[in-house]
């Protein structure tokens, strides 16, 4: 279960935080860590003997889990799972490389709450 841990938990920490002051929640954040280095380590694992998630090519695993490591991976807690002599990190690098993945990169940096 990515989702609760690595977008619900660790990201959402960093782009819209509870706090007074609107800084990253460092409580949340460091208690979510031990969970969100586990979740990478797995995924390093995963995506080790083909570079896919689920077998040998692209499917809907590996289209969903994209989105999410692209703003996992400009977090500092996170950013080292995605160094290039990692499986997850040339994972990420091959699959970002796609045409459909570069046509629809969102703007660079976590997503930020809209001023009203």
């Amino acid at each position: 279960m990515l989702d609760p841990t690595l977008v619900r938990g660790y990201l959402l920490a960093y782009a819209f935080p509870r706090t007074a002051d609107g800084k990253p929640d460092r409580k949340i954040i460091d208690a979510v860590l031990p969970k969100v280095r586990e979740q990478l380590a797995l995924l390093e694992q995963a995506v080790a003997p083909t570079g896919h998630l689920v077998g040998d090519h692209v499917t809907l695993a590996d289209i969903n889990l994209l989105p999410i490591l692209f703003y996992i991976k400009q977090l500092p807690e996170a950013a080292e799972a995605f160094d290039s002599a990692t499986h997850l990190g040339r994972y990420y690098a091959t699959h970002a490389m796609r045409p459909s993945f570069v046509r629809t990169v969102p703007p660079e940096g976590p997503p930020r709450r809209a001023n009203p």
